[in-house]
């Protein structure tokens, strides 16, 4: 299986390049439905220092833009403040939209010691104001670091999530995910985990080693707890999805710049799981079912340039195609799961331009691919199809392609 996941992804890379671009060249416009998404949570997603300030929320904004989505990220910080970040490697630099809801320090409810995210969402009444079309929750870190009644952390979040579900649109989404893993012995945090260090009645030290591992197996327990709460609220109909951000921090050394807040390498990779995700749900919320009535769609492919070798001379031409089809209800439809990898490589061939002998797609399998039903191939239908086989690959795991690329 892992195979066939990595033949789609080498597909896919063929058109990685011009995922900006649709099939004539042109910038593609960007969703004329703007998207909100509030990202709820502790310092981790406000950005701890000025160093940090976006956390994964910039990489988000920027990457799910950069796909063509009208993104606006709301909350009740931010003010509509559009800073920019600058890697300080590459130089790269981008715009993006600060608006959140992130509080550093802040834990699930209130207790002694702390605020608590609950009480924060009730007072600013944001999620109401704001009406988010998706929130992401990643909320408890610093339950962990007080060692705070982690067997009960549960209870604690699913208040938490209650009010969210209850406080945003009948079609919104809320996302909750896990909360990544944490190096209490750096110098810059040791302090914090001093309930960890000790018993309950301070009568036995506990060493170092003896700390981290509490550390991770509250972090463990937790991180269950998330998981079987959104199983739960998922069977009982609500709109929410489970999301495992501790599977993308996977060296604290490097991802963590002082043991519990990422630096940039770390919220990088946070903000390109959650793009991957966003983009997913996105994706299939547009996806319309076929219109009843019959259409003729006009697809055309210009500039295509072709070179015949032969043992005297090179021939190049350039030839205009057009492929004319009538498209019906019952043309496309349902039964997605059944593309193969064969399909989706020459879907990939067909959006790049390449000439018609290399992509080898009929005026049916063209009408076929159109998942989005708008018309035309473009790199969107691409996306469609490599998740649809994906998520066939998944389903089926004994699945096999006999002709992956001839």
């Amino acid at each position: 299986m892992k195979k066939l996941v990595s033949v789609i992804s080498s597909a896919a890379m063929m058109f990685a390049s011009v995922t900006s671009l649709n099939l004539t060249g042109s910038p593609v416009e960007a969703s004329e439905d703007t998207i909100k998404i509030m990202c709820i949570g502790d310092s981790i997603t406000d950005g701890y220092t000025n160093d940090y300030v976006g956390s994964y929320r910039k990489f988000i904004y920027h990457d799910l833009t950069e796909m063509g989505y009208n993104i606006d990220m709301v909350g009740s910080k931010g003010n509509g403040w559009t800073p920019t970040y600058i890697d300080n490697e590459t130089g790269e630099s981008f715009e993006f939209d600060n608006d959140n809801t992130g509080y550093s320090g802040y834990s699930i409810i209130n207790y002694n010691g702390r605020s608590g995210i609950y009480e924060t969402l009730q007072s600013t009444n944001c999620l109401i104001s704001e009406t988010p079309d998706i929130v992401t929750l990643q909320i408890g870190t610093n339950d962990i670091i007080d060692n705070y009644e982690i067997n009960n952390a549960g209870e604690r979040l699913e208040i938490l999530v209650d009010y969210i579900l209850e406080n945003i649109p009948e079609n919104s989404a809320l996302f909750v995910t896990t909360i990544p893993e944490l190096d209490p012995n750096r110098s810059d945090v040791y302090s914090w985990f001093g309930n960890y260090r000790h018993s309950a009645d301070w009568q036995i030290q506990y060493t170092d080693d003896e700390a981290e591992a509490g550390v991770a197996e509250s972090i463990k327990n937790y991180n269950s707890q998330i998981k079987a709460l959104v199983d739960e609220k998922k069977s009982e109909g609500a709109e929410i999805y489970f999301a495992d951000i501790n599977s993308v921090i996977t060296d604290v050394k490097i991802q963590l710049f002082d043991g519990v807040h990422p630096n940039n390498i770390g919220y990088k990779a946070m903000g390109n799981y959650w793009c991957d995700i966003l983009d997913e749900y996105i994706s299939s919320k547009e996806i319309v079912p076929p219109v009843s009535e019959t259409t003729t769609t006009v697809i055309t492919t210009t500039n295509i340039t072709t070179t015949k070798i032969t043992t005297e001379t090179v021939i190049t031409t350039n030839v205009t195609e057009t492929t004319e089809y009538t498209t019906t209800s019952t043309d496309k439809g349902e039964g997605n799961d059944t593309f193969r990898i064969s399909d989706l490589v020459k879907l990939s061939y067909y959006v790049l331009g390449c000439p018609a002998e290399i992509h080898l797609c009929t005026p049916e399998e063209i009408r076929a691919y159109d998942l989005d039903s708008n018309g035309k191939n473009d790199v969107y239908d691409v996306i469609l199809m490599r998740q649809s086989v994906i998520r066939h690959i998944e389903n089926n795991p004994d699945w096999t392609e006999v002709d992956v690329i001839s």
